[in-house]
Order: C-alpha cells, then sequence, then structure tokens
C-alpha cells in the first residue's frame, strides 16, 4: 500500500469499525442493565401483588372462596390470574385473566392458619421481560440508527478526503508537472489552512528555481563574453607578433597588452574559484596574527603591483603593535585585493587608493576607497550581491563576472566581522570591513 489516499482511507476505515463496535458493545452492555433492572423490578411487583393475594385468602383461613372477590379485583387491576388451592391440591377458585398461558411467570406462596399449611396461592403473571427490547428501539429503529451511522461515516470519509487526500492529490500533480525550465506553476487550492500554506511554499520554491535557472543562464552567458573579449585580444596581439607584421617599437606595448589580457582571464578564473569554495563552505586556517605586521605587508605588495599603473596608494596605520587577530591570511589578503580591483576597475584615469585602520569596539576597521565615480545611493546596497554589475557592458570591458565583493562579504562573515560600503562626499567609494580581535 504505496497510496497515501489508499493509506488514509484505510486508516479511516478501521475506525470506523471500530467506532461501531464500541458503540454496539455500549449499547448491548446498556440493554443487559436495563433487561437486569426489569427483572428485578418486576419479581419485586410480583411479590407484592402475591402477598396481597395472600393477605386477601388469609383473612379467611376456614372459608378462603370468600377471597375470591378480591382476587378478581386484583386480578383486573394487574391483569394477573390466581388460584387458589388446598394442600391435597384440589382447586378451590380460580379467577379469569386474559393472561396468555404460554408467555406467563408463575409465582406460588402459603397460607397458614393455626400454624399449620393450610392453602397455596398460585399467581401467573404476564412475562413482560420481551417488551423491554420494544421499549429500548424496535428493528426498525436499530436499521435506523445503523444507517444514520454509515451514512455519517461515509460523510467523514468525503470530508477527510476533501481536507488531505485531495490538496496533496494536487500537490502531488503539480510536482509531476515541474521540469527544468518550467518551475513556474499554480497549484489550485487556496485554503488558508497548512496544506494551503505548503501549495504557496511550494509555488514560491518553483519561482525561486526559476530565478536559479536564469541565473545560471546568466552565469553561463557572462563567463562566455568575459572570456571570450580578453582570449580575442590575446589572440590577436599574439597572431599578429608570430607573424611579424609588428613594428619593433611597438612590439612591447603589444607584449604588455597580451600580459593585462592574461590577467584579466587569470581574475576571472579565481573569482570562479572562489565562488567554488563559498557553495562548498571551504575550511578556514584561522591562526593568531598581529594585524600591524600583517597589514603591513599586505599594502606593501598591493603598493608595487598598481604602481606600474600610474595608480597611487596611500596607508594609514593606527592600530597598536600588540594587537591581535584570528584570522586565515590567504582569504583576507583576497579581501583586500578584491576590493583594488573593484577601484582600479571602475576609476576611468589615475586611480588614488587610500587604506586605513584603527581600533573601534574591540574590532578592527578597514575602510579602502578610491576616487572613482561612486554608486549610484539605491544600488550601493547590491554591490555585494553574486553577479551583481552596476553597468552590466561596463564591467565586461573592465573584466569580471560580479563575484568580487560577494566573495569578501562571504569571508569577512566567516571571520564574524561586518562589510559595508558608502559614497564620500568628495566623490568616490569607500569600503569598510570590520574583524573582531582577540581578547
Amino acid at each position: 500500500m504505496k497510496s497515501i489516499y489508499q493509506k488514509i482511507t484505510a486508516i479511516l476505515l478501521i475506525s470506523f469499525i471500530i467506532q461501531i463496535i464500541l458503540i454496539g458493545a455500549f449499547y448491548r452492555q446498556v440493554v443487559v442493565k436495563r433487561i437486569i433492572a426489569e427483572i428485578n423490578q418486576q419479581e419485586n411487583k410480583r411479590q407484592v401483588i402475591l402477598q396481597e393475594a395472600i393477605d386477601a385468602v388469609q383473612k379467611y383461613p376456614v372459608k378462603p372462596e370468600r377471597a375470591e372477590k378480591t382476587l378478581n379485583t386484583y386480578s383486573k387491576k394487574y391483569n394477573v390470574s390466581f388460584e387458589v388451592k388446598n394442600t391435597e391440591g384440589e382447586l378451590i377458585f380460580s379467577t379469569s385473566s386474559s393472561v396468555k398461558q404460554d408467555n406467563i411467570i408463575m409465582e406460588q406462596g402459603y397460607v397458614k392458619a393455626s400454624g399449620k399449611l393450610s392453602y397455596i396461592v398460585y399467581g401467573y403473571f404476564p412475562a413482560k421481560i420481551n417488551n423491554i427490547d420494544g421499549s429500548l428501539g424496535q428493528k426498525r429503529v436499530r436499521i435506523v440508527i445503523t444507517v444514520v451511522i454509515f451514512t455519517f461515516g461515509a460523510l467523514t470519509l468525503y470530508l477527510v478526503y476533501r481536507i488531505l487526500a485531495n490538496p496533496l492529490k494536487k500537490l502531488s500533480k503539480a510536482i509531476n508537472n515541474m521540469n527544468y525550465g518550467n518551475t513556474i506553476i499554480k497549484i489550485p487550492y487556496y485554503s488558508e489552512d497548512e496544506f494551503g500554506l505548503l501549495c504557496r511554499n511550494f509555488e514560491d520554491m518553483g519561482i525561486r528555481l526559476k530565478n536559479s535557472e536564469d541565473s545560471q543562464q546568466e552565469l553561463v552567458q557572462a563567463i562566455s563574453h568575459d572570456i571570450k573579449t580578453p582570449l580575442t585580444s590575446i589572440i590577436g596581439y599574439s597572431k599578429r607578433l608570430v607573424e611579424n607584421k609588428v613594428e619593433e617599437a611597438k612590439k612591447n606595448e603589444y607584449y604588455n597588452t597580451i600580459f593585462r589580457k592574461a590577467n584579466d582571464l587569470k581574475n576571472i578564473v579565481e573569482e570562479l574559484e572562489d565562488y567554488g569554495n563559498i557553495n562548498q563552505d571551504s575550511k578556514y586556517n584561522k591562526v593568531k596574527t598581529g594585524f600591524r605586521e600583517y597589514i603591513k605587508y599586505i599594502q606593501e605588495e598591493i603598493k608595487q603591483e598598481i604602481e606600474h599603473d600610474v595608480s597611487t596608494l596611500t596607508y594609514i596605520n593606527d592600530i597598536d603593535n600588540d594587537i591581535t587577530v584570528n584570522i586565515d591570511k590567504v582569504k583576507v589578503k583576497r579581501v583586500f585585493w578584491n576590493i583594488v580591483q573593484n577601484s582600479l576597475k571602475y576609476c576611468d584615469y589615475k586611480c588614488n587608493i587610500d587604506i586605513s585602520c584603527k581600533l573601534t569596539n574591540n574590532k578592527v576597521l578597514v575602510q579602502i576607497s578610491d576616487n572613482g565615480v561612486g554608486v549610484p545611493e539605491e544600488q550601493i546596497n547590491r554591490i555585494f550581491d553574486r553577479f551583481y554589475r552596476i553597468d552590466s557592458s561596463r564591467s565586461r570591458e573592465k573584466g569580471g563576472i560580479g563575484l568580487g565583493l560577494a566573495i569578501c562579504k562571504d569571508i569577512i562573515n566567516k571571520h564574524e566581522g561586518e562589510i559595508g560600503a558608502f559614497n564620500k562626499e568628495e566623490g568616490g567609494l569607500c569600503i569598510w570591513f570590520t574583524i573582531p580581535i582577540c581578547s
């Protein structure tokens, strides 16, 4: 039994049968108690009537026939038949009654005179036990009750099917219809119960899957374009050099161009590698590090690199020598490089980069700013999203696929820090991040 509909139906049927059995047992117990109570009541009533007849005969110990009139009155009143016999079994008198001879209960009592047994009084009472079942419910009533119970059970099964099985069936059908490229679906179940919430969540999941598919396609297109652009330049410049079609004075320019474009390809590959590490939740090799010396080494390496591109670097470090942080040196270095490369990418000419460090609230605060055009205020909170680029066409010209700052955010979050950005009043963008110091 694999179908949940079959399971629900089986459970309800079993519960319904058990319910009928319990109701029948309870009904039977009630009937038995009623019958026993009625038997005891009838027994007590018979004894009372019989005793009245005995008392009437007792008044005439010599001529008991004088009590016949009284017993006839009792006979009509209680629908009972009496017989009075002597000790030899001879009938003295009897009363007439409509009591059926095949449906009676006989009781007998004794009359004594002068301490000796003189007469025997027989009372013939109607057996009313058969009327008890009729008083509790006739056969037709029992049939009606049974039909009502089964109807109620069938209605319950139907309602449960509508409430439980029907939305599950619709949800199952929606899942079967979902496939790649067709994830946005509507489930025609709009109740506000838990199943309705499940259906809405499933629809939202389909929308998220669609967005994910679109992002994947956009990523493939972006990677294809971003790789093709520098690769085309490398192939074109290399071909002219191989064919000796370049003047000697321009060869260095061609070599530098090939070198820059190769670095663009390297940056794209590194971004993709870092993106893969984000998704795989790669391990961090954190070590206790003196922050001042570490930043000094990082800025010297950055300064040597950017000075080849007529850019400048200003460095201010207000961190004491004894301040230490628990970091993965390689990954934090990646944060610095990504931010600096982002500044170089969006500065049109001679980028001036400022790096400053200071201590605030038991955290080191690093600010890296440039003299570029900045970021529109309405977009500044999105620059750390994956694949987000302020100007897509301009970004492709500059290289990169929109992962650099997203990688920075992930690394800083893994160091329990914060990261953000703001536009400077004098122009340019400042990206800041914090890292907790060791206590």
